[in-house]
């Protein structure tokens, strides 16, 4: 077997697979995707809520179906290696890779990495309590649920209120199991209000603007301590906790490598192209937004492989990099460097989230010249898409930056 590729896509969720079936509609045909999982598809395919498929294949479908469904596009096309763990990456293309076969170097003239993002756990909230049974993220729920057939609790407590907090809910009702609360720093609610009319339909408390101090029990989770809005300490009897949410890439492949990334999140640099600081590797997904919806990232890693196959056909203008800086109220910008060169597009989307609330106009500007500006209510972990960005005019001397008003 070849150990040389035209492209190697480490990670087969949405944008890997995505990206992968559009390099070969694209007539490039040596592709390897690696999978860690023992089996491909990501997040969606342990999931039963039917929020997928719309933006794909304009129809609702469960997680498990859709994650099924993409992966039969390129199944039979490109060679597809699970169990399979990236340990390496190095400048020329070259991967190293561990599984049952051992230690392998592989090489690909383009990688994509497309490792996707992971949920905040609670020794990173700062939650106090020791470590007892039955605290756990809505990720390994819906692994307990649907891939285990495993209850952890019957009397769970939600904490977060983005779209996947909610989802939690439709996970645990499909066990048989009803949420006694949902609590989340937020005043409201971080995913649409429909979601909030949801809980409570299904007899779920709601309690926001509260923070969680403290989690009771040693052997098993036995009882949650909150502040809740009104200032008031609160404790509520429960035997299991669920943390949501609060999504962050994994880059721990990047932060090991020779790629440039932000010191403060370990996130690579990267231009609208996907492209990072070494022109022979691209990034794509929820790894570079944390988190879009399963089909806004395989829409991104369409167009990503379409870029990727374009480029193997010629080589690259002269260009340069502009890094996009931000007003403090910003979290982060997808992406956070802009390319500029004769074959660029004279606009392009920034996709960014903000660190708390904001409604009003958002301004992005090279110096005293606005580029973009448009009016946003904002909320952190929400998508917010400023599109159509005129770039036609920046020079090596412009200075980007997104500013809130």
């Amino acid at each position: 077997m070849s150990r040389l590729y035209d492209v190697i896509i480490i990670g087969a969720g949405p944008a890997g697979l995505a990206a992968a079936r559009t390099l070969w509609d694209e007539g490039v045909n040596r592709v390897l995707l690696l999978e860690r999982e023992k089996e491909a598809g990501g997040v969606p395919r342990h999931c039963r809520h039917p929020t997928f498929g719309m933006q794909t294949f304009h129809r609702p479908m469960k997680g498990h179906i859709w994650a099924k469904r993409i992966l039969s596009l390129v199944q039979n096309n490109c060679e597809i290696r699970t169990g399979t763990t990236v340990v390496n990456i190095k400048p020329g293309g070259e991967v190293t890779v561990s599984s049952d076969r051992g230690l392998e170097t592989l090489v690909g003239k383009r990688v994509i990495i497309a490792t996707g993002v992971r949920e905040t756990p609670r020794h990173a909230r700062l939650v106090s309590g020791v470590r007892p049974q039955g605290v756990l993220t809505a990720g390994a729920l819906q692994q307990f649920i649907y891939l285990k057939k495993l209850k952890p609790g019957i009397q769970p407590v939600i904490i977060g209120s983005e779209l996947v907090s909610f989802s939690t809910i439709w996970t645990l009702r499909n066990a048989g199991i009803k949420a006694l609360a949902l609590i989340d720093e937020n005043i409201r609610p971080t995913a649409f209000r429909l979601a909030a009319i949801y809980a409570r339909l299904m007899g779920v408390k709601l309690h926001l603007g509260a923070h969680v101090t403290q989690i009771n029990g040693r052997e098993r989770v036995e009882s949650i301590e909150f502040t809740a809005a009104d200032g008031s300490a609160q404790q509520l009897a429960c035997d299991s906790i669920i943390f949501t949410g609060l999504f962050t890439g994994e880059y721990t492949l990047i932060r090991n490598s020779h790629l440039a990334y932000e010191p403060e999140s370990g996130r690579p640099w990267f231009d609208q192209h996907g492209r990072c600081s070494d022109r022979d590797y691209y990034v794509v997904g929820n790894m570079t937004h944390p988190a879009d919806m399963g089909d806004q990232c395989y829409l991104e890693g369409l167009r990503v492989g379409r870029l990727v196959a374009q480029s193997l056909l010629r080589q690259g203008a002269q260009r340069f990099d502009i890094p996009v800086q931000l007003d403090e109220v910003f979290r982060i910008a997808a992406p956070n460097v802009i390319s500029v060169s004769p074959e660029a597009a004279d606009r392009v989307t920034l996709n960014v989230r903000v660190n708390r609330y904001h409604k009003g106009e958002i301004i992005v500007r090279d110096g005293e010249k606005e580029l973009y500006r448009g009016k946003h209510r904002c909320l952190p972990e929400r998508r917010i898409l400023l599109k159509n960005i005129d770039i036609s005019g920046l020079t090596s001397d412009s200075q980007i930056r997104v500013i809130a008003r």
